[in-house]
């Protein structure tokens, strides 16, 4: 149980002046049993000495000036990213069915933490539950015109930052189209 002495003890105590020197306390029992701390001696007090607290001392600066490394992320510890940009594929970019899967590459700054994942977003709507990469591949498209973003979501699924959109065209060539033949000799 706190006391008013005991409350108005402590607050002497921090309310006390420093010096350079340590500090002087008087601590001595009041008769209700109580603890009384003072700056001032009293009947059967105790003298008790506080050494000032010490600053810490300044570091010494390397000689030459580095950059400092970038702190690995803690999967505790949010992360802040600055960068969220596709690189590839390229706005407005047309890609062919015969070329395979469309590969996406996004820079991230910083780099994609531990537990953190990277959700392809076609045409508002999320594929999968994302990869803990900067890059993969888009499968299964269909011939159309996709609006692409990129979204950084954490274990909980909660977006941390998203990408501006790219547009892309993925076209197949139709069996309807005739065949490509060389041009027509030119008649002699």
């Amino acid at each position: 149980m706190i006391t008013t002495r005991r409350l108005l003890a402590c607050v002497l105590l921090f309310a006390l002046p420093v010096s350079a020197g340590a500090t002087r306390v008087y601590k001595s029992t009041a008769p209700d049993g109580s603890t009384v701390f003072s700056d001032r001696p009293s009947p059967q007090a105790t003298q008790i000495d506080i050494a000032p607290s010490q600053p810490a001392a300044p570091s010494a600066s390397p000689a030459r000036s580095e950059p400092a490394p970038e702190p690995l992320a803690d999967p505790g510890r949010p992360v802040a990213y600055k960068t969220v940009r596709i690189t590839q594929p390229a706005n407005d970019s047309v890609h062919w069915f015969a070329e395979g899967p469309v590969a996406v590459a996004v820079d991230i700054a910083p780099p994609l933490a531990e537990g953190h994942v990277l959700v392809p977003i076609l045409n508002g709507v999320a594929q999968g539950d994302g990869v803990p990469a900067n890059g993969f591949n888009l499968t299964g498209l269909d011939p159309d015109t996709y609006s692409l973003t990129v979204a950084i979501r954490d274990a909980t699924g909660k977006t941390l930052k998203q990408s501006a959109a790219v547009r892309f065209h993925f076209k197949r060539q139709s069996v309807n189209l005739p065949s490509r033949r060389p041009p027509p000799k030119p008649a002699p």
